[in-house]
């Protein structure tokens, strides 16, 4: 398991873009095994997602690509022409594993990409790596 040098408590958030709910709850539980103690700020569509940076202080982006209104790549491009998340952690978590999408999603500002169904050690490692970029 990854020590982070800086804890991630409670006052740290992230905000997870899902729409199944099964795999919003996998990913806090995930998480969590990792040491990772933040706030996750779950939301199932893309409206749902805007509404929340709109109001919450967000540290950390995880969204899927596939949502009911939309996709997690139209949110990333969003979320980067905002100013205070323009540098705002952002993992695109997705089944598709088109090389052409993710070029696109780091282009535009993705830090990281992992492919569905994740494996713990991949988490690990896309997290921390990305967290650590950032925060330490």
């Amino acid at each position: 398991m990854k020590k982070f040098k800086n804890p991630i408590t409670a006052d740290f958030k992230i905000l997870h873009l899902e729409d199944l709910e099964d795999l919003r709850t996998q990913m806090k539980n995930d998480l969590l095994s990792l040491g990772v103690e933040a706030t996750i700020i779950e939301a199932e569509d893309v409206a749902t997602a805007l509404k929340k940076i709109e109001t919450e202080k967000i540290d950390f982006i995880i969204s899927d690509w596939n949502l009911p209104d939309g996709t997690g790549f139209d949110f990333l491009k969003k979320v980067r022409a905002i100013g205070k998340f323009d540098k705002v952690p952002f993992i695109m978590c997705t089944t598709i594993s088109e090389v052409s999408n993710m070029l696109d999603a780091v282009s535009n500002g993705a830090n990281e990409f992992i492919t569905k169904p994740w494996e713990l050690d991949e988490l690990e490692e896309k997290f921390s790596t990305t967290y650590s970029s950032f925060y330490e």
